[in-house]
């Protein structure tokens, strides 16, 4: 267990700078490959643990929501966060808003189907199902888990190389561990997670959030 904070220096702080720095060196890194390779790997290790993320999550049954309660947040949080993008865009960047579904609407719309599937799932798998069947004996399921997980899923956007890629996911992961927590179940931050980011494409922000492949 003491070696589990430097563990997790090492594959959220150093091996994202690492890959920075491939990446500026010339050296092209493909960030959902990277993605892919590293959800599997952390699948078999799930799958040797047999971990019951649920349990771990949602600390008794009794901590669990309604299910009217949890789609009413959930609603709820979305349309916030909405908001706040949309907010947000004209601040930071000249482009115009929803450009992308206008001028091009079938990529748009591949963009939305493919997004959850091959880039919301695999991320689910890291940074909220493993990290917490990894990490919850020494940073427990509460605010520390969900600050701590939200940091290394902003920081892992770095390779993008602005700011705002880091700063978006770090409020996204803040949000999506806290569901995650709060209910148990992965598949509902999952939810919520391919809902928002299909609203960020959607307004503009793959400008930021795109490398050669969406992310």
């Amino acid at each position: 267990m003491r070696s589990r904070p430097a563990e997790l220096i090492l594959l959220f702080a150093l091996l994202p700078l690492s890959l920075l720095a491939l990446r500026s060196s010339g050296i092209r890194v493909l960030p959902l490959p990277v993605l892919w390779l590293a959800s599997g790997l952390c699948l078999y290790l799930l799958w040797q643990r047999k971990a019951r993320l649920g349990q771990v999550a949602a600390r008794t049954k009794g901590d669990y929501p309604d299910r009217q309660g949890v789609l009413g947040e959930l609603v709820m949080s979305i349309a916030v966060c909405t908001l706040l993008l949309l907010v947000l865009y004209p601040l930071i960047s000249n482009e115009q808003m929803f450009r992308f579904p206008r001028e091009r609407p079938l990529v748009w719309v591949i963009v939305l189907v493919l997004y959850p599937l091959l880039s919301v799932v695999p991320q689910g798998i890291v940074f909220r199902r493993w990290f917490l069947a990894r990490y919850h004996s020494c940073l427990g399921n509460g605010w520390l888990m969900i600050l701590v997980g939200a940091v290394c899923f902003g920081f892992s956007h770095i390779l993008f190389g602005n700011f705002v890629a880091p700063l978006v996911t770090f409020v996204g992961g803040l949000l999506f561990m806290r569901t995650f927590l709060r209910t148990g179940s992965g598949w509902l931050a999952d939810l919520q997670h391919a809902v928002l980011g299909d609203v960020a494409f959607t307004i503009g922000y793959g400008q930021w959030l795109y490398s050669g492949s969406a992310t």
